[in-house]
């Protein structure tokens, strides 16, 4: 101790002892009597979680087949020669109907916004970034479309029926739920004959019909389009064949067209007729939307030799999952 110093004055007369003070939450802080210098540490309030995305667009439905044409058909076991073809009683094919057209999908979920900043001494500690927002959910995917099978071709003795062709089937997205197209068959000696029925398309919930004749079939429900009728050329009522309708509910499939007929001079006339085209499938439904990310909490961050005014009381802000810690030496 030098001498002339009382004890007192070395050791400082009226010491503050150091401390500190934490605020999870706003409030008041009331500077201790002889305290003039803190330090503050602190921390903003969390990012908010991004927005979840939307669903994806649903896929669309396939399109119905067309209905299968006599003419042209390589495989047919008599030669295909247009000058012996019998008319006017060769009759057309119908065609196929488009599935519901796919749907637009959704967007990306909003980021969600940055946490709210904590302040005291007119010090700001910033919040948390706010979390990315969800992706969008994929699209369906489109039904798969029908196709056609290859005719038939009665035999060339008008007094025997030919064995039916099968007929038409799908593979793809939603092919269990189309109808398929009927087979033409021979009606009569001296051949005549009907084509094929379409199949009708797939509905949202149920199948479409198949068709075991020339005639039309309904498309499954809800929303399949209908199939159209197979082609004649009986006397007693020659017809052209149906194309299939539209669906008109979203995923559904379209229907399928009917098959053509025709007659044909040999020794014998002989009768053609091909098979109806099968329904589209159904699409697929659009995926869902992906979660937003949660936001991030905030950073601390820490100011030193911060002038307060003893015995004074400041207001401390606190964000929502944020913090404050102030802390004094000995003074």
């Amino acid at each position: 101790m030098p001498i002339g110093s009382s004890k007192a004055g070395v050791l400082g007369a009226g010491v503050v002892p150091g401390g500190s003070e934490t605020f999870n939450s706003s409030g008041t802080f009331s500077v201790p009597v002889g305290v003039t210098c803190v330090s503050v540490t602190g921390l903003g309030g969390t990012g908010n979680a991004g927005n979840a995305g939307q669903p994806g667009g649903a896929g669309g439905g396939g399109g119905g087949g067309g209905g299968k044409n006599v003419i042209n058909q390589n495989s047919s076991p008599v030669v295909v020669n247009p000058t012996f073809w019998i008319t006017p009683n060769f009759r057309n094919a119908g065609g196929g109907a488009p599935g519901y057209p796919a749907q637009c999908g959704g967007s990306a979920g909003n980021p969600g916004n940055t946490g709210q900043a904590s302040s005291v001494f007119c010090i700001n500690f910033a919040g948390g970034a706010g979390g990315n927002g969800g992706a969008v959910g994929n699209d369906g995917q489109t039904g798969a479309s029908a196709y056609t099978c290859s005719s038939n071709v009665s035999s060339p003795n008008p007094t025997a029926s030919a064995s039916s062709g099968q007929g038409n089937n799908i593979s793809g997205v939603g092919a269990p739920l189309s109808g398929r197209g009927g087979s033409g068959f021979p009606a009569t000696p001296d051949g005549y004959g009907v084509g094929g029925g379409g199949g009708g398309g797939a509905g949202v919930t149920n199948a479409g019909q198949d068709a075991v004749d020339r005639g039309a079939r309904s498309g499954g429900n809800p929303g399949g389009g209908g199939s159209g009728n197979g082609a004649s050329n009986l006397p007693s009522g020659p017809a052209n064949a149906q194309s299939g309708q539209g669906a008109n509910a979203e995923r559904a499939g379209g229907g399928g067209g009917g098959g053509s007929v025709g007659r044909y001079q040999a020794q014998n006339a002989v009768g053609f007729f091909a098979s109806g085209g099968a329904g589209g499938g159904r699409g697929n439904a659009g995926g869902g939307g992906q979660p937003g990310n949660p936001g991030q909490a905030g950073s601390p961050s820490t100011s030193n030799g911060v002038t307060v005014c003893s015995g004074t009381s400041y207001p401390v802000t606190v964000a929502s999952g944020g913090q404050i810690v102030i802390n004094w030496n000995p003074q």
